[in-house]
């Protein structure tokens, strides 16, 4: 080897040991500093949330009869959520809700307009519990749940594991949920006799992996991305199709499995005191030949220390699956055909406007009942109102209303 080799490769080595020294030293620094660094702990007061809404849609492209007809729907929901610390580390959470919708679109399923099924009530409950290793900067979860209405039985189960880093300002995420469902299959009135599904389970399991980072005090991101993969009975079997060859409808027929790929940024800043820009961007693909872009932005303006009226826009995009056709468009031969709208090329806009009422000292205590030690606060309260249009001409109106207690 030439003295200049030599003394070349001496210098790589020893650019390449320092730099080798400088990552261990960094990397001792973080671990050092992640040391010194301590979670924080739960909070002592339980927290209650009461949400109520009203939904209501009206459209003319019902998947039930084929994909012509009236959409329209009305759901009145109802949702409790609690969280309950049992000390710094632990903590329970659970959801209980209830939906009450009447809908002139799945009434047509046995054509009849005073049919059992123009109405229905799907109740659900949600158990999770948490604990934190404040030390490490994790947090484990778990939790499972039940869901019920008249022709459709969920469960699922979750896992959770979430580590804070980088003095609390940087978080990652990973979840996993399985969900085990059965239909009671309702056929349309004149195909009962004539149609039948391969089965009437469906699984569905999802792996949601995020990332968020506090870049300064006014800007903060979070990337997520999630993995669904699902399987078993996939179309609804009271979706009629209309074939252009054949007079005789079919129920809608999918394939079973599908693979859905979302992925999702979501970016704050703060330009000025009183003012929040929330922006939010998600691509969705999956293999039904779908592939879609959402794009939402709200800006909370904080208009004194009680007050926040947020405006929110969002708008949606998607291609159409592989599997839809309009009515009576479909060919009788196709191994799989769907006349569901959701499933078809559309574009749609939701504007609305949020105004929360948040005093410093709550809005009222009251005592909890059989609990002389405890207080009840209504901290805060939230009215949502949003309007959305979707090309294909369906359009509906939300309004809801939220109200935020802690228990001490």
């Amino acid at each position: 080897m030439s003295s200049s080799c030599w003394i070349k490769t001496r210098y790589v080595r020893s650019r390449l040991s320092i730099s080798f020294l400088l990552l261990i030293g960094l990397a001792s620094y973080l671990s050092a500093q992640q040391e010194k660094y301590k979670m924080k702990g739960n909070d002592k007061e339980a927290t209650a949330d009461f949400l109520f809404s009203y939904y209501e849609q009206d459209g003319n492209n019902a998947a039930v009869t084929g994909g012509i007809g009236t959409e329209k729907l009305e759901d009145i929901a109802n949702l409790i959520v609690l969280n309950i610390p049992l000390d710094s580390t632990r903590s329970i959470n659970g959801s209980f809700g209830a939906d009450f919708y009447s809908s002139a679109s799945t009434d047509n399923i046995d054509n009849n307009v005073s049919s059992a099924s123009a109405h229905d009530l799907r109740i659900f409950l949600n158990l999770g519990y948490a604990q934190k290793n404040l030390r490490r900067g994790e947090t484990y979860g778990i939790g499972m749940g039940v869901s019920r209405e008249y022709d459709y039985t969920s469960f699922s189960v979750n896992a959770n594991w979430a580590k804070e880093f980088n003095q609390g300002n940087s978080e990652v995420n990973v979840k996993v949920q399985a969900f085990i469902d059965q239909w009671e299959t309702y056929f349309p009135a004149e195909l009962r006799r004539e149609v039948s599904v391969p089965t009437t389970g469906r699984q569905s399991y999802n792996f949601q992996a995020s990332f968020s980072q506090v870049i300064n005090k006014r800007l903060q991101f979070s990337l997520s991305g999630d993995v669904i993969y699902m399987k078993g009975l996939l179309s609804t079997p009271f979706h009629r199709v209309y074939f252009q060859d054949i007079s005789q409808p079919d129920i809608e027929r999918l394939p079973g499995n599908r693979l859905k790929v979302p992925v999702a940024l979501r970016l704050n800043y703060f330009p000025i005191d009183g003012l929040v820009l929330r922006s939010y961007y998600r691509y969705y693909w999956d293999d039904f030949g779908i592939q879609g872009h959402t794009m939402s932005l709200e800006t909370p303006v904080k208009l004194n220390t009680a007050w926040t009226v947020s405006p929110f826009y969002r708008y949606h995009t998607q291609t159409a699956s592989t599997y839809f056709a309009s009515y009576k468009v479909h060919s009788s031969d196709a191994s799989f055909y769907t006349s569901d709208y959701d499933l078809s090329a559309l574009s749609s806009h939701k504007v609305g406007l949020g105004i929360k009422y948040n005093p410093l000292y709550g809005l009222g205590r009251m005592k909890v009942p059989f609990r002389r030690n405890n207080t009840m606060l209504l901290k805060s309260m939230e009215v949502r109102g949003a309007y959305y249009q979707r090309s294909t001409g369906l359009n509906a109106f939300i309004v809801s209303m939220g109200l935020n207690f802690t228990i001490k």
